[in-house]
């Protein structure tokens, strides 16, 4: 998944990389003036989208942007090797650990498919109802699966009803057992839940999510689509 400063990350990388092999054969490395523009304009870029997972980071790029060249007797515009070193060290720690990548490899495909850019470019709010969205529109399509011929309800709860109660015709837990059938009765309630809380409210007026709440319903709704996964 890309990220909204992936285009920024490469170029940087690519510039330290021959900046660096420069400086090993101890060669003074110079620029122009636009190409230190655009490089200053690819640390702030990246900084500004790091700026919640790495807030020290951010800070510190937004300094190295500034002093990052420096300005010789000759007029010549000339890398400032100290703080040269530590933009390596950022940088090269943002590329092995790149930002909301992690979490996204242990999520439902389909919510990843609809919720991941928007929650990344911080849509939380759409993110979030987009992942419960989903979650409906899999139900709907399970209903007519098992179900050919039938209409489809109107009312998400009326397919709940139809697909997850103990005589609906989704089986995905075994109701001769204890476990099977208070297994069978928390699913149901979660499925219930998640659209009480989120789905209804938000068809009525836009509702304001933070970053940790959308990823909590974003994470809801892929346990529940992983559920109706199963045979």
């Amino acid at each position: 998944m890309q990220t909204k400063y992936e285009n920024e990350l490469i170029s940087l990388r690519n510039w330290i990389n021959n900046a660096n092999s420069n400086l090993e054969l101890a060669r003074r490395v110079t620029t122009d003036l636009s190409s230190k523009n655009t490089i200053c304009y690819q640390i702030n870029a990246i900084a500004d989208g790091i700026a919640n997972e790495y807030p020290f980071y951010a800070t510190q790029l937004k300094m190295i942007s500034e002093n990052l060249f420096k300005h010789s007797i000759y007029g010549a515009i000339v890398l400032n090797a100290a703080v040269f070193g530590e933009l390596v060290i950022i940088i090269r720690h943002i590329i092995k650990e790149p930002i909301n990548m992690s979490i996204w490899q242990e999520i439902h495909p389909r919510i990843v498919s609809i919720s991941q850019d928007l929650f990344c470019d911080r849509y939380y709010d759409s993110a979030a109802e987009k992942a419960v969205k989903e979650v409906e529109s899999r139900l709907r399509e399970l209903f007519q699966q098992l179900k050919p011929g039938s209409a489809v309800p109107a009312k998400v709860g009326d397919i709940i009803g139809a697909l997850l109660t103990e005589n609906g015709a989704y089986h995905f837990s075994d109701l001769s057992t204890t476990s099977g059938k208070d297994y069978r009765r928390g699913i149901q309630s979660l499925f219930e839940g998640i659209f009480a809380a989120y789905r209804n409210p938000s068809a009525h007026e836009n509702i304001p999510c933070t970053k940790r709440e959308a990823m909590e319903q974003i994470m809801l709704a892929s346990q529940l689509m992983y559920v109706l996964d199963k045979d």
